[in-house]
């Protein structure tokens, strides 16, 4: 036996990975890795529900990663919506979206924790809509 192989691993050459730079190559990479993926209603449903149960003002830790959740849920229901969007119900809806998903890059630490809660639950009511509309849109084709 080697000195080197006495150790397990010393004998293998570290290469830190690459990852690309260019913006076509990393578009192409994210639209693969999100293909196929169909949109998830039972896991927005429960988190919907979690979100919008009669609560006293809950931890700070737990609203902030409820709020995570429900941006991922609203801006993925958002890019794989193609319905109708003349509809001026329809129209408000996705300005309420876009209105709250701007709103959440505002808040930080220092935003007061009602601010906060009520930002949480104004996404989650927002997202059950979009996601019943979504799931209407499914239906119908």
């Amino acid at each position: 036996m080697t000195p080197n192989r006495r150790t397990p691993g010393t004998h293998w050459r570290h290469h830190a990975p690459g990852f690309t730079h260019d913006p076509h190559t990393l578009r192409r990479l994210l639209d693969a890795l999100n293909r196929d993926h169909p949109i998830d209603f039972a896991t927005i449903s429960s988190t919907v529900a979690e979100a919008l149960a009669a609560q006293l003002t809950p931890e700070r830790a737990w609203v902030d990663v409820t709020t995570l959740r429900l941006r991922g849920h609203l801006q993925r229901l958002l890019t794989e919506y193609d319905g109708d969007t003349v509809a001026p119900a329809t129209l408000a809806l996705h300005r309420d979206a876009y209105r709250l998903l701007a709103l959440c890059d505002t808040f930080d630490a220092a935003t007061p924790p009602l601010h906060t809660y009520e930002l949480m639950r104004a996404l989650a009511g927002t997202t059950r809509s979009f996601a019943d509309l979504h799931a209407a849109e499914e239906r119908d084709r």
